[in-house]
């Protein structure tokens, strides 16, 4: 009996000791008891939890999601302190790794974090620079080449339909150039093309077969109405088509003229510009005793004789005059008769300069164009006195000296530059030897005597 109790009071000390033993291993594990979890909880029996986490706003916290033994599905939010697990002694980094691997994520690299952003902030380089060429754009330069593309088309028929309008109306059946020339066009075909085109807004016509003349060449310059940034600057700038007639005058069909007819606020520039006029003619001032040309025109001529005898009366009334003019000062730019005709081969030249008129408006040119003939006939039959010819001649010859004075000068001038290039070495060898001997003549001479 005795040795029974002994025993049972063994065996009760061993069970307080073990539970002692257990209660201080439990108390090594701070915090455990701290999760949150009750005794029971710990000692029901283990089912696998299923478990969900799910971010909050905060970005600290979350939910844990777990099935009891039950059934019973439970939710609970908890908010994890980043040093609640912190054992300084024993588990050292402990609470990062259960953080983590509660999260469910591992945290990124601080490197790997710097190329995302890096490579965040290139898509936001290639989205801009794709934003720059955007659609809008696209459709802009579009819409400007078909603009481009539809001016071009209906400027260059524009200028083509006025050049056949003013070929049809003065040079076609009956009219006024086809009526004083034998030859139309270009060749010796019938059917040869009276109008060539020779650019988008440029075309020539030609004649020829008259009396006193070799040949007649109109140059026709339009507008560029096949160019869009033409038409923009017509719009602040106004443009104009011309017409220039090139009348080549038989070499004994005319005598020594120097004449032009244009408006009075380019006549000073035009006697500047052309050498003919320069040397030869000078503006004229109205005359008292009879009819002159209107107040807009200024007469450039060698002689008030000369003048005087190309702008009779009859002309005055009908284009010239000051009633007459009003009509024709839109479309004339001026008249240029001279035996010298600077820039051309051919020296006895009439040149005749007026405006195009609109489509609808070709008949009201039809004087200007009229004066072409009219003026052939005049100077081819045109006779100066003999004191005036005699003159003008004399002057004539006196420029031609002095030019061909000017043209020997500059011969010379070329040729000796061409021969001192050309010289030899020898003879500049020569040159400086005898340089370097007269520099020794003109030298003191110095007497030298030994010492005793």
């Amino acid at each position: 009996m005795g040795s029974r109790r002994t025993c049972l009071v063994a065996l009760l000390l061993l069970c307080s000791v073990l539970n002692r033993a257990v209660e201080a291993k439990e108390e090594e594990f701070e915090g455990f008891a701290e999760d949150g979890l009750e005794r029971e909880e710990l000692e029901a029996p283990f089912v696998a939890p299923v478990r969900a986490r799910a971010q909050s706003s905060g970005g600290d916290g979350g939910l844990d999601v777990g099935v009891k033994g039950g059934g019973k599905v439970e939710v609970r939010s908890r908010r994890v302190d980043p040093l609640e697990f912190w054992d300084e002694d024993e588990f050292e980094g402990l609470p990062e790794e259960e953080e983590e691997a509660e999260s469910g994520y591992v945290a990124a690299p601080v490197g790997l974090e710097e190329t995302i952003i890096g490579s965040e902030k290139a898509k936001d380089n290639v989205t801009r620079k794709r934003s720059a060429f955007s659609p809008y754009l696209e459709i802009a330069g579009v819409i400007f080449f078909l603009i481009y593309g539809a001016v071009f088309w209906v400027g260059r028929k524009e200028n083509e339909k006025i050049a056949l309008a003013w070929a049809t109306e003065f040079a076609g059946t009956d009219g006024i150039l086809e009526k004083n020339f034998s030859m139309i066009g270009f060749g010796d075909e019938p059917d040869a093309p009276s109008l060539v085109k020779e650019g988008m807004n440029n075309f020539k016509f030609y004649a020829s077969g008259r009396r006193y003349c070799e040949s007649l060449l109109a140059t026709l310059v339009l507008k560029n109405r096949q160019d869009l940034l033409s038409q923009m600057l017509y719009s602040v700038f106004p443009g104009r088509d011309e017409i220039t007639i090139h009348v080549n005058m038989n070499e004994d069909a005319m005598e020594p003229v120097a004449f032009a007819l244009t408006h009075k606020k380019k006549a000073k520039d035009m006697q500047r510009d052309l050498k003919d006029l320069q040397q030869f003619a000078t503006v004229l001032s109205p005359p008292t005793s009879r009819k002159w040309v209107s107040e807009d025109l200024s007469v450039i001529s060698e002689s008030r004789e000369l003048a005087v005898d190309l702008l009779p009366e009859v002309l005055l009334d009908q284009v010239f005059g000051e009633k007459a003019f009003a009509a024709f000062a839109p479309y004339f730019i001026s008249l240029h008769f001279s035996d010298q005709f600077p820039e051309s081969k051919h020296k006895k030249v009439l040149q005749f300069t007026f405006m195009i008129p609109p489509l609808g408006k070709l008949s009201e040119m039809k004087r200007l164009i009229q004066l072409v003939p009219y003026f052939i006939d005049m100077v081819g039959r045109y006779k100066m006195s003999p004191a005036a010819k005699t003159k003008a001649s004399s002057v004539r010859e006196k420029i031609r000296a002095e030019e061909y004075k000017e043209l020997s000068k500059q011969r010379q001038e070329a040729l000796q530059k061409k021969k001192s290039e050309q010289q030899t070495p020898l003879s500049s060898k020569k040159e400086e030897k005898e340089r370097l001997r007269q520099l020794k003549k003109s030298m003191p001479k110095v007497k030298m005597s030994r010492g005793h």
